[in-house]
């Protein structure tokens, strides 16, 4: 990523907030995983819907004996719990999905990771503490469509960072290492006008 890119990106998030974001800091990308990994998520879901109104459908033409009577509140019944079901899923799919999000800073990484409905872990890293940052994609849509994993390694509480899933982990890896690269050089800088 260059300095273009990342002043435009910069411009992009200035109205962007998050908990605790100091005064002077920019945000210089906010990442969710990739969209195709909701949808694959989401492909239970789909086939349980045209599961429940092929099997409405397949009650009425073959089996009308059971609507009559209390089967077919009966049928109603099992209909809306099963859809009430998938629908609580989903729901929880695009929880954890929305949620999960990891926010780069022109001072550190924060990760904020939703596990359930009700948890939510968040922890941040600074640049300047940062070892090694690795990518990983495996598959051929994962390829094709370059979105992958971004591990920061670090020597602090938790040790690795995992972008999970995200678009262009290359340009992602490579705009941490240049941000690494530019902390430690007004680090530098700065002990040598106080030495």
């Amino acid at each position: 990523m260059t300095t273009k890119d990342i002043i435009k990106s910069k411009r992009k998030y200035r109205n962007y907030e998050f908990k605790d974001k100091k005064r002077d800091e920019d945000i210089i990308i906010v990442l969710r995983r990739h969209w195709l990994t909701f949808i694959t998520q989401f492909m239970p879901i789909i086939a349980g819907a045209i599961f429940i109104v092929s099997a409405h459908f397949f009650i009425i033409e073959f089996m009308p004996e059971i609507l009559s009577g209390e089967g077919k509140v009966i049928l109603f019944f099992v209909e809306s719990l099963v859809a009430m079901i998938l629908w609580l899923v989903a729901f929880i799919f695009w929880i954890d999905y929305y949620f999960d999000v990891w926010i780069v800073t022109d001072r550190r990484i924060i990760d904020i990771e939703q596990l359930g409905l009700f948890r939510r872990n968040v922890s941040e890293l600074e640049h300047s503490k940062i070892q090694d940052v690795t990518t990983e994609i495996h598959g051929i849509l994962p390829t094709l469509l370059k979105y992958g994993f971004v591990y920061v390694q670090t020597a602090g509480k938790k040790t690795r960072f995992i972008f999970k899933q995200v678009p262009r982990p290359m340009m992602i890896r490579k705009m941490v290492l240049n941000l690494q690269d530019k902390i430690i050089h007004e680090q530098e800088v700065k002990n040598r006008r106080h030495n």
